[in-house]
């Protein structure tokens, strides 16, 4: 009797999933952007700007896994990427933003890395749920840097959603320009990526640093996205969004979802553009340490909003961060005193450059020293800020540019 019902709520559900994805697809042939919402956000000139031709939706990638999670309970957002899609003309723009780029955090009056905007946002919300809390800070961090451009929608995923759909989708195939030491070995060359070996490489920041992994991301994104609709596969999007729901997070519908794959269907390769916002890095004192930022180049991004998004924004004034501290140096030694020496290296622990060798343990992020830094802590979530051109006060809360609180620290911890 029980074993009926269950296979009468299956054939329910089936059938009422399949209305869904006919209705989208019914809808996109009436009009594609019939079932979005567009530029609702009043006030921000570039939104108004925006009357149901572009859809933006920001993918947000969490350092967090099933490991992390028995020990932590909110993580960082370290990658950033908005697809802006043109429904009329099917071109999709890429963009990404470091980790590292020092922003204004939304609601908050201070200023700090955009990856810290989740936790900021988590610790310091009204609402009762921290993580929607969190959520909600990121887009509107990401939308006051992009000089008022809305977000409508966002996919947030976690390292295992990661692996796990890449797994799903049977693996990508992707030419790996260079040796990479991660949780495995990954050899130069073109070759067939499971989840594991993807997550190894977008996690990747040896070469080019963030600025080179944002690149990369987008590069083997765009492959996965060819290689999906060359298999035929783009129309099993909305089952494995649906099968992934532990894993990855969204705002879009069903029906949305369906008819975003409809569209992508109609996507050329040569009709997707990346791009990466740039700028330099700098430490800057706080709390007594030195601690790293991606200071973004002012004049190029509002070039680069207007290249990806199609959109005029103002040119803000360019950030002026505190100098750093000045570390005492370390006392020559005496002449008379021995040096002290370190064994030689072997020659198989400088092949391809310097990391753990395969069957090592590596460090969580491997190839920066900010990894590991703190996060922001709750009772102080609102601390202050430099804004621009403004010197003497702290970005940050007690970071250092190596070290520090273990990666992904629960906020609500004492």
């Amino acid at each position: 009797m029980r074993r009926n019902k269950r296979k009468r709520i299956l054939i329910i559900a089936a059938i009422m999933m399949t209305a869904i994805i006919a209705v989208g697809t019914g809808l996109y042939f009436i009009s594609p952007g019939y079932l979005f919402k567009f530029g609702d956000k009043k006030g921000a000139a570039a939104a108004e700007q925006f009357t149901g031709g572009r859809l933006n939706v920001v993918l947000l990638g969490f350092d967090g896994d099933k490991h992390r999670g028995a020990t932590s309970s909110v993580f960082r957002t370290d990658t950033i990427m908005i697809a802006s899609l043109d429904l009329k003309t099917n071109e999709v723009s890429l963009v990404s933003i470091p980790r590292d780029s020092y922003v204004k955090i939304a609601g908050l009056d201070r200023y700090d890395k955009i990856n810290h905007s989740f936790v900021h946002g988590y610790n310091a919300g009204k609402g009762e749920d921290k993580h929607q809390n969190g959520i909600d800070t990121v887009i509107r961090t990401v939308e006051d840097f992009l000089g008022g451009i809305p977000i409508q929608y966002y996919v947030a995923v976690d390292m295992d959603g990661v692996a796990e759909v890449v797994d799903r989708v049977g693996g990508v195939y992707f030419d790996v320009e260079h040796t990479i030491r991660g949780d495995l070995l990954l050899y130069k060359g073109r070759q067939l990526l499971n989840g594991r070996a993807f997550l190894v490489f977008v996690r990747d920041r040896s070469v080019g640093g963030d600025f080179g992994r944002a690149s990369r991301q987008q590069q083997i994104l765009i492959e996965a996205f060819q290689q999906i609709k060359e298999k035929g596969k783009l129309r099993d999007i909305p089952a494995l969004f649906r099968s992934l729901q532990n894993n990855i997070e969204t705002n879009l519908s069903a029906a949305q979802i369906a008819q975003l794959a409809l569209i992508g269907m109609k996507v050329k390769p040569d009709q997707i553009t990346s791009h990466v916002f740039t700028g330099n890095s700098q430490l800057a004192a706080s709390g007594g340490l030195n601690i790293s930022y991606v200071v973004i180049d002012e004049k190029k991004r509002v070039q680069l909003i207007r290249e990806a998004f199609g959109m005029e924004v103002a040119e803000r004034p360019q950030p002026v961060l505190p100098a750093p501290l000045k570390r005492p140096s370390s006392p020559e030694p005496s002449p008379s005193a021995p040096l002290p020496s370190a064994p030689l290296p072997q020659p198989d622990e400088l092949e391809d450059g310097e990391g753990p060798s395969a069957g090592e343990d590596p460090p969580d992020e491997g190839d920066d020293p900010d990894d590991g830094e703190g996060l922001p802590p709750e009772d102080d979530p609102g601390g202050g800020e430099p804004g621009h051109g403004e010197g003497g006060e702290e970005p940050g809360e007690g970071e250092e540019d190596s070290g520090g609180p273990a990666e992904g620290e629960d906020p609500d911890a004492p």
